[in-house]
């Protein structure tokens, strides 16, 4: 059998046309794949590294089991004789992918539980109860459960075998060609094709493979999304892999988002300049005001970041003296990229905890240890024994860094009722208060064992805002170690703030210039080997693509035969390059929209409710005229029966594209 080549985007719109054209000709028709019987035993630990090492627990293996089975091409007459024979063979099947999906979200809530990993995988006993927990869940209490969510998949499988086919066949007759069978040859033509490639094509067959996993990829998500929301099946889902009820205090600092290994921080420019001023390192001092200051414009935003001591006495904070300046200036030395770590985490805990901006959090120093990556040490008998007093020290050192940062936005624009008004704040970033709400400064005394703090009203700005941005995180961003991967770590932090500024827009491959990465980083270059820090870079990028933190990356426009002439650094500089982002990631920001040229006005609006109330009650009209179903007109449309009952329903509104092809059908039968 021929392969099938890769058409260009021109080509693939025009088979596209010649689908929508020709498909109603095409008689229905069932495919049945007999499988083997399921292996009941499962080597646990192989499978959740394929998962891992596919960038997501959420992923599931290829489907790669349709290159084996058998395969029956049948038309509705042959399926209809034998309905009951057939159905079991499709409730196999499902079975299987239910299979797939179970494992999946076992593979998820396993992989929250970080530090007992290893140990879960291993017990296989466990595990075989959680999955079989697991699958009757979902066949119960989900939407798999609905028979309907079936129906849209049979349809959708439909659609994509008319379109793989078709285009074949517009590959070996051409257009003309097609046009001149009569609707008997057209079938005859059709089913041998499909029936031949389902048999021995393995090309087809792997293509039809990708694309069925893809669609149950999208369930997966809705699946472990749903499963979250429901909290009384995911703990009991949670209970079966840790065959244990959950200890108080237990500290899993990885459910803080529903994304694995991710956590949530702020994404305001006012947050991350914080963050970029601590790498740089480039306070300066004016004339009339000493502390150390770090002057930044960025877009509609302009302020500085200055180190201003926190004083016992709350009068004096703003004072200047010999002892406090001092301070200051040895503070903007020490700044390292713990504190941006320590920062991230205050950040993080409060947007996972407070309820309002102004609630006051309560924190222990051994869990910004724990969400460091840093391990107590091992006291008697193997046991853990505790960190050491140097690492909580570290600890309490950055605080109190982090507490001497005074933020000036001069101005900025905020959304309030998604209204633009433009604003000026300053503070702290974050205050360290008692429970009786009284700041206190932070020091060995204050801060032995545990922290209590909140925002102050500069980031406290940015949360109360309408349009407030908190962006992923990767935990691994926390755990590098702070000098060896001092580059990962900032481009982990770089691009996590890029990604979730571009995701209003949906602009996730967008260049990325060498110089603007290294400035961001703090990184400056090799002035007398200026190799050795294209080296550093490149590896950089490199570990991060092994550790899944980026999906790939690649220059754009480099030529390498620069590198060995005079002056190249120049050249790489300003270099792009692309920086794909994991799938996870994409996942996560789907629900954003894209930005949009300003509000509409509510008579722009009530309009067209009005036309598509009308759109909607026309539809109705000639699908009753005509005795269609819903699953009738959502093939022809090529959406799903419940986007068609809500159109009728004035419950959705159709894209332009969709309107006019549902205008355009709706004409067909008037």
């Amino acid at each position: 059998m021929k392969s099938i080549e890769r058409f260009s985007k021109e080509a693939s719109d025009y088979v596209q046309q010649v689908v929508e054209q020709y498909q109603h000709v095409i008689d229905k028709f069932y495919v049945l794949f007999i499988f083997d019987e399921l292996d009941e035993q499962y080597d646990y630990s192989t499978l959740y590294k394929k998962h891992m090492s596919a960038g997501s627990v959420i992923s599931l293996e290829q489907n790669d089991v349709l290159s084996t089975s058998k395969s029956f091409v049948l038309s509705e007459k042959e399926y209809l004789q034998n309905e009951q024979l057939f159905y079991k063979l499709r409730l196999q099947a499902r079975n299987r992918t239910i299979e797939k999906m179970a494992k999946s979200v076992i593979f998820y809530v396993v992989a929250q539980s970080e530090e007992e990993t290893q140990a879960i995988l291993k017990n296989t006993e466990l595990l075989d109860e959680a999955l079989e927990k697991t699958k009757r869940i979902i066949r119960k209490s989900t939407f798999i459960s609905d028979p309907i969510t079936w129906d849209y998949f049979y349809v959708w499988c439909r659609k994509q075998l008319k379109a793989y086919v078709f285009e074949e066949m517009v590959m070996l007759y051409g257009v003309n060609g097609i046009k001149k069978l009569t609707d008997v040859e057209l079938n005859e033509l059709f089913f041998e094709i499909l029936t031949s490639n389902l048999s021995s094509d393995k090309a087809f067959i792997q293509k039809f493979a990708s694309a069925v996993d893809l669609y149950i990829h999208e369930w997966q998500r809705k699946l472990i999304h749903e499963l979250n929301n429901n909290i009384q099946t995911y703990l009991r889902i949670e209970d079966v892999v840790n065959n244990k009820p959950a200890k108080p205090g237990k500290r899993n600092f990885l459910q803080m988002t529903t994304v694995p290994h991710y956590i949530l921080v702020l994404n305001s420019v006012a947050y991350h300049t914080v963050r970029e001023a601590i790498y740089r390192q480039s306070f300066t001092e004016a004339d009339k005001d000493k502390w150390p200051k770090y002057h930044f414009i960025k877009g509609n935003t302009k302020g500085h970041v200055q180190i201003i001591p926190k004083l016992e006495n709350d009068k004096n904070t703003m004072d200047l003296n010999e002892h406090s300046l001092r301070k200051a200036r040895m503070i903007a030395e020490q700044l390292s990229t713990v504190d941006v770590d320590v920062l991230d985490i205050l950040c993080s805990v409060f947007l996972h905890k407070a309820k309002h901006p102004d609630e006051i959090i309560e924190l222990d120093l051994a869990d910004i240890l724990i969400m460091r990556g840093l391990r107590p040490k091992l006291g008697g008998e193997g046991r853990r024994g505790g960190f050491e007093a140097k690492q909580k020290e570290q600890i309490i050192m950055s605080l109190s860094n982090i507490q001497s940062l005074w933020l000036t936005i001069e101005k900025t624009v905020l959304y309030q009722k998604n209204r633009p008004i433009q604003v000026g704040v300053q503070g702290r970033t974050f205050l360290f208060k008692g429970k009786d709400g009284k700041e206190y400064v932070v020091n060995k005394e204050t801060c032995s064992k545990t922290i209590s703090f909140t925002m102050d009203k500069v980031f406290a700005k940015y949360l109360t805002s309408s349009r407030r941005q908190v962006a992923l995180l990767p935990m691994k961003a926390l755990r590098y170690h702070a000098y060896r991967f001092s580059l990962e770590k900032k481009l982990c932090r770089y691009l996590s703030w890029r990604w979730r500024t571009q995701a209003y827009k949906g602009d996730f491959l967008k260049l990325n210039k060498i110089s603007t990465l290294l400035e961001a980083s703090g990184e400056k270059i090799n002035e007398r080997s200026p190799m050795r820090t294209r080296e550093r870079f490149e590896k950089a990028l490199d570990r991060l693509v092994e550790d899944h933190i980026i999906a790939a990356w690649h220059y754009t426009n480099w030529d390498e035969s620069l590198a060995y002439g005079k002056g190249w650094t120049k050249f790489w500089l300003n270099t792009s390059i692309i920086i794909e982002p994991q799938h996870v990631v994409l996942e996560h920001y789907r629900s954003i929209n894209k930005a949009q040229k300003g509000e509409e006005q509510l008579e722009t609006v009530t309009k067209r409710q009005a036309e598509n109330r009308k759109l909607g009650e026309r539809l109705l009209e000639i699908r009753k005229k005509y005795k269609l179903t819903l699953l009738n007109v959502a093939e022809q449309l090529n959406v799903s029966a419940s986007y068609v009952s809500n159109i009728e329903r004035n419950q959705a509104t159709p894209s332009s594209k969709l309107k006019q092809k549902l205008i355009m059908w709706m004409q067909e039968y008037e």
